[in-house]
């Protein structure tokens, strides 16, 4: 009876499963960073669970877990480039002139956070 169980899981099409294997193992064999295999795994696990912000709960407790306190720098330096990339994103926004006065406040506070958030995780980047 086990032996038909387990011949059904050989038999039965990986689809999507399969997809992913051979992804890990590509980034395996390339001798990928282990946190960007977290971060892919962490992807394909929202993308098929359809689980919206799955993923970026993962990395953010990668960030802090490993990055802040276990201080280890590739998860610090993946979030100030994410926080970076966010606010250039705001930054063009806000050049863009298409905003109320007061939304143009929200922006500003946004981009100052952001570059306050940077600041902070660069500091402890350098203590390591």
């Amino acid at each position: 009876m086990s032996e038909n169980i387990n011949q059904n899981l050989i038999d039965m099409p990986h689809g999507m499963q399969e997809e992913i294997k051979m992804k890990l193992l590509e980034m395996v064999q390339q001798g990928a960073d282990p946190f960007d295999m977290l971060y892919e795994v962490a992807h394909f696990l929202e993308n098929v669970s359809a689980e919206r912000g799955y993923a970026q709960h993962i990395i953010d407790n990668i960030h802090t877990i490993y990055g802040i306190a276990l201080d280890n720098k590739k998860p610090l330096s993946d979030e100030i480039n994410d926080l970076k990339a966010r606010r250039d994103k705001i930054q063009a926004s806000l050049s863009s002139g298409n905003f109320s006065t007061e939304e143009n406040a929200r922006m500003d506070f946004a981009i100052k956070a952001h570059e306050r958030k940077i600041a902070q995780l660069e500091e402890l980047l350098k203590d390591n």
